[in-house]
């Protein structure tokens, strides 16, 4: 006997689970309870009989999505059948799909995944060669070339583009050739950024039809989460993959649509119609979340907005109390009012530190929140900070062992091979180049000719030789097996007196003792990935090139867990890093024009754009939101007065209850016209008493 998957679910919620068959937009709105959707809609399939576990794909954004996703069908349908279902990230998929087939489009199949920091040190090198190129930033031509790839674009020096500003104009004039050199650099390294994970495998399905015949063949079940965040690529491999079915699902929210700057295109969810003409649209408009008065709010703002689907949420969670708004002198009197407003709530709710999470538009805003929550002794957490796996020391070890996987990986050979010191200098390297480009060599074959050759000192000769031999010894190990992994990682941190460098660079003993731990961290992680492998049915084998693809692909940060945010810390956080969050209490501070809505969207024309990101604040709240504004801000050292965002203007007064506080009489010169001075008079000799 079948189970029923739909009981619980609301009826919008039942008629998107039960149509298995052609194409399906879910329109879910904030907390409207998507994954429970997808998840049960997985189960019902598989209990049909409709697919195998391996014949169903569901895609998302984050490993913490995939692994959530993952672990709630789990529960529907058994551990071993979810852990068989293909539920991952885009970048996991197409990895997958590379790793079996990336001969076919000119690389080998031990190539390794260069990350961000990678990439940007790659581009640094190909901006110095580059003659005219001199003094430009890596980081702006790499922002630039992963938009091109999202969008499926390669740069056109001869397509007119419309240019705003002249330092634009000297980018775009270096774009196409800084473009075409990295991707040569990246290919002799047989290495790939993240963007080609994605740009790759389209290309050999378009080149390759056998391959994707098979795919399509394989997968009978497509679902999507969160598709007003795909971008040009991801929308054209969907199409490809689904060609022949169209069973595809797909689950989003047009009016949370906030990454265009990386690609993200809004046209996929609202022309979904268009793609598939026989598209069933599902409005999942019931929020399980919010309070009447927050949903009251945030749909007064986002209706205002021309490029977006029709709905409005509802909740019969209660209506709540107003939105409290804060209009205060300047940031430091913002970040202690919160500070005040934090323990206010507390003593009358019983509320804890990490039921609250206050939002901003930009990461510099986040200075006088910590100076003043250290002074009123409440605990926190910043996230959006550096990532475990761009830190120093954990991108040294990484990259010794991308090296020892992949002899042509440039980037991390270089990296590392003065770490520790060696005395391998500019002038080794510059040869060595020189015979990589005369020879056609990778760098680890050049620098065995500098020796063959003569080319170095002696103490650099040595420096070499040290060198090579620890990555031939570990390559050797490595293949051989027998080891574990784990074991493996720390003979190499031990070889190459990593520790020792640490504490020579080090300023301090905490701080080598703070960068060690992280080493460890790296250790340890490689053991766990091991045991991980071990348990999966059935079991694969661990190996060094898998440990590097997961190291990867796993740097999303687990921001919303109990775990990271702990029981006693306030989330201080962007608006971005907070999607898909929730808190039962959320600030969102810096509501000015200029800031929310940011200055650049006024000039590029992208205020609805912004104005779904406030969107986005206003629903993570739970219980309740507060806005906080400012008179006047510091900004790059100077104090410039404010004035109201325009966004908090569409929102009913009804809804709001505003404090002005302690700075009463600023304020009402700063919002009202002044009033006409009264004449004194003078005190009674004998006042009443």
């Amino acid at each position: 006997m079948s189970a029923d998957y739909t009981k619980g679910l609301n009826e919008r919620q039942k008629e998107a689970v039960l149509q298995t068959e052609g194409p399906v937009l879910v329109l879910a709105g904030a907390g409207s309870g998507k994954t429970r959707v997808i998840t049960r809609r997985i189960a019902h399939i598989l209990d049909l009989g409709l697919a195998t576990p391996p014949q169903v794909l569901a895609v998302t954004f984050t490993n913490k999505a995939a692994g959530e996703m993952r672990e709630r069908v789990g529960e529907l349908v058994g551990t071993a059948r979810a852990s068989e279902t293909v539920i991952s990230t885009f970048h996991s998929f197409c990895l997958r799909v590379l790793r079996g087939h990336i001969e076919k489009v000119g690389y080998r199949k031990n190539f390794s995944i260069a990350g961000e920091g990678d990439s940007r040190t790659l581009l640094r090198r190909v901006v110095d060669e580059i003659g005219d190129a001199d003094g430009f930033s890596p980081a702006l031509f790499q922002s630039a070339i992963s938009l091109c790839k999202n969008e499926d674009s390669a740069p056109d020096p001869d397509r007119p583009k419309p240019v705003r500003n002249e330092t634009e104009e000297k980018y775009e004039r270096h774009m196409a050739p800084v473009y075409e050199a990295y991707q040569s650099a990246l290919r002799a390294a047989n290495s790939v950024d993240f963007d080609d994970l994605l740009l790759l495998t389209l290309k050999l399905w378009r080149e390759h039809p056998g391959v994707l015949h098979r795919f399509r063949n394989h997968f009978r079940y497509v679902m999507v989460d969160e598709y007003q965040d795909t971008n040009q690529v991801q929308y054209q491999l969907l199409r490809m993959l689904v060609e022949d079915h169209k069973n595809l699902c797909v689950v989003g929210d047009d009016d949370q649509s906030i990454y265009s700057w990386r690609g993200a295109s809004m046209r996929n969810i609202l022309e979904f119609e268009r793609d598939f003409p026989n598209a069933r649209i599902v409005t999942l408009d019931q929020n399980y979340r919010s309070t009447t008065t927050i949903l009251e709010a945030a749909h007064q703002v986002i209706q205002n907005n021309t490029q977006r689907r029709d709905k409005k949420l509802w909740s019969d969670l209660g209506k709540g109390r107003a939105i409290d708004w804060f209009i205060v002198r300047d940031d430091e009197a913002e970040a202690v009012e919160a500070a005040r407003w934090i323990k206010h709530i507390q003593g009358r709710t019983g509320a804890r530190h990490r039921d609250f999470a206050l939002l901003y538009r930009s990461n510099l805003q986040s200075r006088a929140l910590e100076i003043a929550f250290r002074q009123a002794g409440i605990p926190y957490v910043v996230y959006g900070g550096q990532e475990f796996f761009e830190r120093t020391e954990v991108r040294d070890i990484i990259a010794y062992l991308k090296v020892i996987v992949n002899p042509r990986d440039e980037s991390s050979l270089l990296r590392v091979i003065n770490m520790p010191r060696r005395g391998i200098g500019d002038t080794t390297l510059h040869k060595a180049h020189d015979i990589c480009r005369e020879e056609k060599i990778s760098l680890g074959e050049a620098l065995n000719e500098i020796i063959k050759r003569g080319l170095a000192t002696p103490p650099v000769e040595r420096g070499i030789r040290e060198f090579l031999d620890i990555v031939s010894k570990y390559r050797k190990r490595f293949r051989e097996g027998g080891i574990p992994l784990q074991s493996q990682v720390e003979d190499l941190v031990r070889d190459i007196g990593y520790n020792d460098e640490l504490e020579r660079v080090c300023k301090t003993r905490e701080q080598s003792f703070s960068r060690w731990q992280n080493v460890e961290l790296v250790v340890r992680a490689m053991g766990e990935y091991e045991e991980q492998a071990k348990k999966q049915e059935p079991p694969q084998t661990p190996t060094l090139l898998g440990f590097l693809d997961e190291s990867h692909l796993n740097g999303d940060q687990d921001r919303g867990s109990k775990k990271e945010r702990g029981e006693h810390a306030v989330a201080l956080m962007t608006i971005h890093s907070a999607k898909g969050l929730e808190f039962p209490f959320v600030f969102v501070v810096g509501l000015e024009d200029g800031l929310l809505p940011h200055e650049r969207s006024l000039k590029e024309n992208s205020l609805e754009e912004e104005r779904r990101l406030f969107y986005v604040a206003i629903t993570r709240g739970q219980r309740h939101v507060t806005f906080f504004e400012c008179l006047s801000r510091t900004q790059h050292g100077r104090e410039r007065m404010s004035k109201t965002s325009r966004f908090l203007n569409e929102i009913p007064e009804k809804l709001l209850q505003k404090h002005i506080g302690a700075v009463r009489e600023m304020v009402e010169e700063h919002v009202a016209p002044p009033k006409p001075k009264k004449k004194k008079t003078k005190p009674a000799k004998n006042p009443p008493k």
